[in-house]
């Protein structure tokens, strides 16, 4: 499988994962971590068949956008491929999303229907009145409750959608169709709906399998949300063009981690977020030596190598990798080399504020452009004043920081853009303000990135409240924590008399950076968490 090159006649996802059965067919294909539930590739097929067959015959003309928010399970996977066999295209919604952030990704995609479960009714309900066209909800469990919320809906349970038919068929067999839309905090503003193409998700995953050395003998623990481009093209589609096997978690937990990685004897795995320090800063145990895992990758990396290496008794492949949403799957990390290899799908170039090129070893921002069609995210939906703005002078605009040495080999440094991240989340600091100003009391917002104490960020609010307020800051972080996703919560609440603010009037978060990281305060904040 990983012998074949994707053209516009044959290889998109659904043609793939058809084959992929056909050749492994009662090879293991999936496991669930912590249930043990486990399919073979002929079973797996068989699984998204049924759900292919099923959206032809019973959601036929219901749009060709369609929504999945759910934990991570086998009928996960399934669902995504079987959409791509239909001939539709998978939405991917982050299921922490809460208020704004979730309603503005389900309308802007003009989802019609939603895959779901009971565990997201509360947040679907908040702002069912909000939801333009979303019309049919797919529920995986608790039918009678989801009729009881959303009685303007139709409710479809899943069971009753699987059709008996177990037929491969495929829809389109062009490989630059759109397959999904993934969303990210892309540079600056709200999340972003990444356009991607099925040569998109097949060139990621063909270009993981060299430089991760993933065979048919390898198995992968992913523990990451499959709205994630991670999980779903770095991890689970290479491991599936090679025969290998996946055992996929729903979350991470560091308690399970060593355990469930022992036991279903994965070979290899990837340190997204924070994962690398959380592992190392754990109390030593018995399984974390006693394992069969041959080598895993995390960038950047904040723990030693060779530390990392001898205490986990495992290869951390260096840094030098790079890929994002928008970008794609761009650099390579080497073996044994801290520095990064182009792939050749790819030109890159470091610029400077002008655009220009800065010289070897000098920092600049990362800017990127294709050599082959439909490897990068063809744009943002439904926001062509951003998708422009990114796309300027002809390169695509990271909002990184990134150099190259004089061998052309890369290293990331640090990102320029507005982003936080947290807890291997991008967070967007404008969907944290938006949630906070979503407060009746609340007048201004300002949300920033601090260093966190196991490396990455956290998130500390400013806020100004309206005269007369006797709010406090508890109560404002209280109110984001039900009016959005869990990660994007801030650590710290401070409040303010006055807000800084730059010449064109907005917050001025150079100032709000420096007050936070030396705990001072500006007109002296009222209450602080």
């Amino acid at each position: 499988m990983t012998d074949l090159q994707p053209n516009k006649l044959c290889l998109t996802l659904g043609e793939v994962i058809h084959e992929c059965a056909m050749r492994y067919a009662d090879r293991p294909c999936m496991v669930i971590a912590n249930t043990g539930e486990s399919v073979t590739y002929r079973q797996f097929e068989v699984r998204i068949n049924r759900i292919a067959n099923g959206l032809n015959d019973r959601l036929a003309g219901s749009g060709r956008y369609v929504a999945i928010m759910l934990e991570n399970s086998i009928d996960y996977v399934a669902t995504t491929y079987a959409l791509k066999k239909a001939g539709l295209v998978e939405v991917s919604i982050n299921r922490a999303f809460r208020g704004p952030a979730l309603s503005r990704t389900i309308n802007l995609t003009r989802c019609g229907v939603m895959f779901t479960s009971a565990a997201h009714f509360e947040a679907l309900q908040q702002i069912a009145p909000s939801l333009t066209q979303l019309h049919t909800l797919v529920v995986m469990d608790n039918v009678s409750r989801a009729k009881e919320l959303f009685p303007d809906f139709e409710i479809v349970f899943f069971d009753d959608l699987l059709s008996t038919g177990t037929s491969h068929f495929c829809v389109g067999s062009n490989d630059l169709d759109t397959a999904s839309i993934m969303f990210t905090s892309g540079t600056t503003g709200v999340s972003k709906g990444c356009v991607l193409s099925h040569r998109y998700a097949l060139r990621t995953a063909q270009n993981m399998i060299k430089p991760f050395r993933i065979t048919a003998q390898d198995v992968n623990y992913t523990p990451y949300p499959l709205s994630h481009v991670g999980p779903a093209y770095y991890d689970i589609l290479p491991t599936f063009l090679t025969g290998g096997k996946v055992v996929l978690r729903d979350g991470f937990s560091l308690s399970q981690f060593w355990p469930e990685v022992k036991r279903h004897e994965a070979t290899w795995f990837l340190c997204l977020g924070s994962v690398q320090q959380l592992l190392y800063s754990a109390p030593a145990r018995e399984e974390e030596t006693q394992h069969k895992v041959t080598r895993c990758w995390a960038t950047p990396a904040p723990v030693p190598k060779a530390d990392f290496d001898k205490r986990f008794n495992l290869h951390l492949i260096p840094g030098g990798g790079y890929g994002s949403t928008d970008a794609g799957w761009v650099v390579a990390p080497q073996w044994d080399h801290p520095g990064g290899i182009v792939l050749p799908q790819f030109e890159i170039a470091i610029v400077d504020d002008d655009d220009n090129p800065v010289e070897a070893g000098i920092d600049g921002e990362l800017v990127i452009r294709p050599k082959e069609p439909g490897v990068m995210s063809d744009e943002y939906f439904g926001m062509p004043g951003e998708t422009l703005e990114s796309r300027r002078n002809l390169w695509f605009h990271t909002g990184d920081i990134a150099r190259l040495d004089a061998e052309g080999r890369f290293y990331f440094r640090y990102r320029k853009a507005e982003r936080i991240r947290v807890l291997g989340e991008m967070v967007s600091g404008f969907e944290v303000e938006e949630g906070a100003l979503s407060h009746p009391e609340v007048e201004d917002a300002a949300a920033i990135g601090v260093p966190a104490p196991l490396g990455e960020e956290q998130i500390h609010l400013f806020v100004t409240v309206k005269p007369g307020s006797t709010v406090c800051a508890e109560a404002i972080r209280q109110h984001c924590r039900t009016s959005m996703a869990k990660f994007m919560v801030p650590a710290h609440v401070t409040l303010l008399d006055v807000m800084p603010r730059t010449p064109t009037g907005k917050p001025e978060k150079g100032r709000l950076r420096e007050l936070a990281l030396h705990h001072e305060c500006l007109e002296s904040p009222r209450y602080e968490v």
